[in-house]
């Protein structure tokens, strides 16, 4: 029982749960030259899905104008490191220069590597 306890009580303090997927709604988006407006956001519906997996992956979505439906990219991601004092995990995608930083609050931020910033908040599935 005291080794569950020890167990359970650092998986809480070190953040962010091993093996789970996010579901990460964009409510502030800023590019290189102006931000998004919340019209533009509702309308769009940014989001990111992150799968903290064996073999990690996140899903960039949105809704294409011309067709009026949701698009979403897939990227496999090439690094995860935890910060092992905050306890926040960053997703790097090396190719694209972009990553997402995921913090035990559950906020995020995507840095797409082309002066493009994105954040909000995630839920676990």
């Amino acid at each position: 029982m005291k080794q569950s306890y020890l167990a359970l009580t650092f998986l809480c303090i070190s953040g962010i749960a091993q093996a789970a997927s996010y579901n990460c709604t964009v409510s502030n988006k800023f590019d290189f030259d102006r931000p998004y407006t919340q019209a533009q956001l509702d309308s769009l519906k940014f989001s990111v899905k992150i799968h903290d997996v064996e073999k990690p992956k996140v899903d960039r979505c949105s809704v294409k104008p011309s067709e009026g439906k949701l698009s979403c990219d897939s990227y496999d991601i090439d690094r995860v490191e935890t910060d092992k004092n905050v306890g926040y995990k960053k997703f790097y995608l090396f190719r694209s220069q972009f990553d997402i930083q995921l913090f035990p609050d559950m906020k995020f931020i995507e840095n797409n590597g082309r002066g493009g910033i994105a954040l909000g908040m995630c839920k676990p599935v």
